[in-house]
């Protein structure tokens, strides 16, 4: 049994160059009940293709299992998703790409809808960012080497210093013993 779906919805759909999917969740298999134009010319997918099916058959043999299991994490949880995940478009090429997936709850938290938005991951952009990420890593672990190294060498003069005292307490002891 599909809900009306509210005109604020229809209307946000429709001004939005986001591509955007609505799918509800007490229907089996939570198909899809509204997309905009947006998400069909991102996906190549007709409403015909997309209405009524879940949106796993963007899916594909590169998929991540482990965004596929945070999605359904999250909806058992009723949680908000945010997960970059590996799509395919109509045509069969891979994409990368950043959903957003809210809930819209009713009185008893229900989830009576969910909005997905999808945001393609350029491999240009991606790449320069895990590259970024991957210098800044580097430094960092090069920084915790760098500050060991040092912490170590601090301990290694500390050590000497105090086993020099203790070694100046232990002889100054035996000194007074001595002469007792």
């Amino acid at each position: 049994m599909t809900l009306e779906i509210p005109e604020a919805i229809f209307d946000f759909f429709s001004g939005s160059q986001i591509p955007l999917t609505l799918s509800d969740p007490r229907l089996p298999n939570e198909p899809l009940i509204l997309a905009n134009e947006a998400f069909y010319r991102m996906s190549g997918y007709s409403a015909k293709e997309a209405l009524g099916a879940n949106c796993r058959f963007m899916q594909g043999k590169e998929t991540q299992k482990s965004s596929r299991n945070t999605i359904r994490g999250d909806f058992a949880a009723n949680r908000d998703t945010k997960v970059l995940i590996r799509n395919y478009r109509k045509s069969g090429e891979a994409f990368d790409n950043f959903l957003y997936i809210f809930s819209v709850f009713d009185s008893t938290e229900t989830p009576l809808f969910r909005i997905g938005s999808q945001f393609e991951v350029p491999a240009l952009f991606r790449a320069k960012a895990f590259q970024d990420h991957a210098s800044e890593l580097l430094n960092g672990l090069k920084a915790v080497n760098d500050s060991g190294e040092l912490a170590r060498n601090q301990m290694i003069e500390t050590g000497a210093l105090v086993g020099a005292s203790v070694k100046s307490v232990l002889m100054a002891r035996l000194e007074t013993l001595r002469f007792n």
